[in-house]
């Protein structure tokens, strides 16, 4: 009898070691040739008798979940996983596209430090070049690649890559008898809308082709002293200064309508929906129009305000700037904009000379103002804080033409009046 249960106990411990070892080292030859595949996977049907029913556990499994893992290692041994279980290997690649491109899924970061600011400074984009003018009026990120359009007076319009140890040229053209003064990428980035405040047209630059091509603005249009992009890409504001601004269908180049107003209109920007236009009158009133229907439906004047200059919404449609030729700048909550007269949620004082560029980062937590009348006059604000980052800039930047923001804010560009195009790394920020 003692012969018979030691040989069954023999023949028991067999076929554990040839199950339980040879699962455990076929699962250790997977392991070294592919990656884990970490998700939670539910089962296709539950059964409420089972959890009903007792699990006599076998003496060599210390615990229920254990042999339970036993057992279905035991099956997929013999039998073989069912094409139904089986679970699509992630593409970590595909993951971190959709991650940093598509935002689909994002991942938790630390806010934005409100008194320093983590940057770098990077060779200048147009050293290579250098021949834009002596005034770097536009500085452009693409909304896609790592790639910055740069145009100033000499009508000299630019192409580099950028991120490097050297800015790469691209591609360079010239636009005879004009003043480059503003320039933006169509949503998809594959055209640049280019214009100048001296110019009866406007260029197209199709970045496929690497063509330039002139279109004529509406005869009643006699400069483009404003020219906006809406950011669907539908359609352009511009003006010639006085009290009309005149919206253009960007993809069949006509005149939809002409907004009349009271007094000049100094500066335009489009909600971040585009489904309104705000216009800074010189005297401080801002209108804003609903294109659906191209009619006025509210009408304010900025506080404080005697001269106006610039205006600048966030990219997430929450806040809209405005700066006056006396250097002051109001920020105000679009959500209170519905009030008889709206008071500002902050007065910047910092510069005491007209405001000349207004731009909110894509995360709107850096807002930088400038005015180009006086040598450095260069401010970034941090928001929410309103704090003025005290370690920028350290060195001299000359006379501040423009500055803008990278799609993700990692990369940050500044032109002056001394035919420079500086670039700087936003450390906090990690995408381009």
């Amino acid at each position: 009898m003692k012969r018979k249960n030691s040989r069954l106990d023999e023949e028991e411990t067999r076929l554990s070691e040839l199950l339980f070892n040879k699962t455990r080292k076929f699962t250790e030859n997977i392991s070294e040739n592919k990656k884990d595949i970490d998700i939670d996977r539910k089962p296709a049907w539950i059964d409420d008798d089972d959890e009903k029913t007792p699990i006599n556990i076998i003496p060599q499994v210390k615990s229920e979940g254990l042999y339970v893992q036993k057992l279905k290692q035991k099956y997929e041994t013999l039998i073989g996983t069912p094409s139904w279980a089986k679970v699509k290997e992630k593409n970590d690649e595909d993951d971190k596209l959709l991650r940093t491109v598509g935002h689909l899924q994002k991942t938790k970061t630390k806010s934005l430090k409100k008194d320093v600011l983590e940057i770098k400074k990077f060779p200048k984009i147009n050293s290579e070049t250098s021949n834009e003018g002596p005034f770097i009026s536009s500085v452009e990120f693409h909304p896609n690649m790592s790639v910055v359009l740069v145009g100033g007076k000499a009508g000299i319009v630019s192409l580099f890559s950028i991120g490097g140890d050297v800015n790469s040229k691209l591609h360079s053209f010239k636009l005879k008898k004009w003043n480059v003064t503003t320039s933006q990428f169509s949503p998809d980035g594959s055209e640049a809308y280019i214009a100048s405040k001296l110019c009866h047209s406007y260029c197209v630059y199709n970045l496929a082709k690497a063509e330039p091509m002139l279109v004529q603005l509406p005869r009643i249009v006699k400069t483009a002293k404003i020219f906006k992009l809406s950011p669907d890409g539908k359609f352009i504001a511009t003006s010639d200064g006085f009290d009309e601004i005149y919206i253009i269908c960007a993809n069949s180049k006509e005149l939809l309508r002409a907004l009349k107003h009271n007094t000049n209109v100094e500066s335009v920007v489009f909600s971040n929906n585009s489904e309104n236009l705000y216009c800074y009158g010189i005297q401080g009133e801002i209108t804003v129009w609903d294109l659906s229907m191209f009619r006025s439906i509210k009408k304010f004047t900025d506080n404080g305000c005697i001269t106006a200059s610039k205006i600048a919404m966030s990219h997430c449609g929450q806040l809209l700037a405005t700066g006056s030729g006396e250097g002051i700048v109001n920020i105000y909550e679009t959500k209170n904009l519905a009030t008889q007269n709206p008071l500002p949620l902050k007065t910047i004082m910092n510069l005491t000379t007209k405001i000349t560029d207004l731009k909110f980062n894509s995360t709107t937590e850096i807002l930088s103002i400038t005015s180009s009348y006086f040598p450095n006059a260069l401010k970034l604000i941090h928001i929410p804080s309103y704090h003025v980052f005290c370690n920028f800039p350290k060195q001299n930047l000359y006379q501040v033409e423009t500055v803008s923001f990278s799609p993700n804010s990692g990369y940050m560009g500044i032109g002056n009046n001394k035919g420079c195009a500086y670039l700087y790394r936003l450390k906090h920020f990690k995408n381009y």
